[in-house]
């Protein structure tokens, strides 16, 4: 009896150790980029909204956000799961980075309903791809706040090389550069204050990038994006405003990184 739990245990301990030993795979990337956007912006109705009444918003806006390469070496992770427990996929990083900035449009549509001071509604648009969100907040004589939540569908350019490396040193050369989609969940909150026909917006929205996949093997987790927007704007006529403003954006990475930016548009209102 003895005898055969001893086979047992050695049996299942050499099991382990071949499941532990096995399958150790070296995925160097040399170099690795991608394209990314601040993440969408928010905001409330930019002045008293009468009691128990629906307006709806057209937004056109030009933004520029300072180019910028981003290290994000030691801040990209494994995306893990239980079936790859045992699997020993090793990844290395010589040079990774976020691409960002330039010049983009945004087109966006909001709806929002007041009842006596609170505020809800929604929202979709374009901004280097598509996003929509739900918003709910109060708004009173001279100022307003609130938060939002919503998904962003975001086109985005993934370009890598570098190799695979086996358990008998064998090296294959890796390499991608092509446009790829997906969806991330993005949250935030604003503030705004107004004087009659001036107002002036604070907004703030982070979200994380959609994560990348190596070679149909390896799942990347990428940093989170928070972006602060500055504006100031001027209600022309009770259907038509301006605004201009800054932006911040901080990407979420060991060292700390913010880029700057401007933006600018017009909103029409029904």
């Amino acid at each position: 009896m003895r005898m055969k739990f001893a086979r047992t245990t050695a049996l299942v301990i050499y099991a382990l150790t071949a499941l532990l030993t096995t399958g150790c795979v070296t995925t160097q990337l040399h170099k690795f980029r991608m394209t990314v956007s601040e993440a969408p912006e928010v905001h409330g109705a930019n002045t008293n909204q009468k009691q128990n009444s629906s307006v709806w918003r057209f937004t056109g806006k030009v933004n520029y956000n300072y180019e910028e390469k981003v290290n994000i070496s030691e801040d990209i992770h494994r995306a893990m799961d239980l079936d790859e427990l045992f699997d020993e996929n090793i990844l290395k990083f010589d040079d990774a980075a976020y691409k960002m900035g330039g010049l983009d449009f945004t087109g966006k549509v909001d709806y929002l309903r007041k009842t006596n001071y609170f505020v809800y509604g929604l929202g979709a648009g374009y901004k280097d791809g598509l996003f929509s969100h739900l918003l709910f907040g109060w708004n009173f004589s001279h100022f307003e706040f609130g938060a939002f939540a919503g998904l962003y569908t975001q086109f985005y350019e993934v370009e890598y090389k570098g190799s695979v490396i086996d358990d008998d040193d064998v090296a294959q050369n890796i390499r991608d550069n092509n446009y790829h989609t997906g969806t991330s969940f993005f949250a935030g909150a604003y503030a705004g204050l107004y004087f009659e026909k001036l107002f002036f917006n604070y907004s703030i929205s982070t979200y994380i990038p959609p994560s990348v996949t190596i070679e149909d093997r390896l799942e990347l987790s990428v940093p989170r994006i928070t972006s602060h927007y500055f504006t100031v704007g001027y209600r022309i006529t009770d259907w038509i405003e301006i605004s201009a403003g800054g932006i911040i954006n901080y990407i979420h990475v060991t060292q700390g990184n913010a880029t700057g930016g401007y933006t600018g548009g017009v909103s029409f209102y029904l």
